[in-house]
């Protein structure tokens, strides 16, 4: 079970984020997520890079924080521009 991208997910916070990319490293999977407005019509300002953890059926997302785990994730996602 994989989150698909253009789709909305709701984290802990109840903060509405789009998954804009997904990638795999290392057997985890990663996401660049950004957070929609209350009408789910435009993409605000902040963005997440987040990493899956799946278990009982469920997908728990903990943001990747740190400079040097950014530094190795980042780059990844933005290949492609």
């Amino acid at each position: 079970m994989k989150l698909e991208i253009n789709k909305i997910v709701i984290l802990g916070n109840n903060e509405q984020y789009l998954i804009v990319d997904s990638i795999t490293k290392d057997g985890k999977d990663y996401y660049y997520i950004a957070q929609v407005n209350e009408d789910e019509t435009d993409i605000e300002d902040n963005y997440k890079i987040v990493c899956a953890t799946y278990k009982d059926g469920n997908i728990y997302l903990d943001e990747v924080l740190g400079e040097d785990k950014l530094k190795s994730i980042l780059p990844m996602f933005v290949k492609d521009l």
